[in-house]
């Protein structure tokens, strides 16, 4: 599954450039194709197999892991203590 991902990857820039030189080789089922949509075409597979790749090779987070730590508010830090400070 990641050579496949991978290949998308490296053939994602080389569908959006060809979709800007030759948008009909990309978008061959199109009466008139144009340069926007090939070029689209490319864009959002690349940003699709990217998003892919990254889900697959990342090691998603246990809840219990990712959880912060419960601290003591601030204004409880904070409060003077003016009964301790007697001279």
């Amino acid at each position: 599954m990641l050579q496949l991902v991978m290949v998308l990857v490296a053939l994602s820039p080389v569908v959006f450039l060809i979709g800007l030189v030759k948008p009909k080789w990309i978008l061959f089922w199109m009466k008139e194709p144009d340069r926007l949509w090939a070029s689209s075409v490319g864009i959002l597979m690349f940003m699709a197999t990217f998003t892919a790749y990254s889900e697959i090779r990342l090691k998603h987070k246990s809840p219990q892991e990712g959880a912060p730590q419960r601290q003591v508010s601030p204004e409880k830090q904070n409060e003077l203590q003016l009964d301790r400070m007697r001279y």
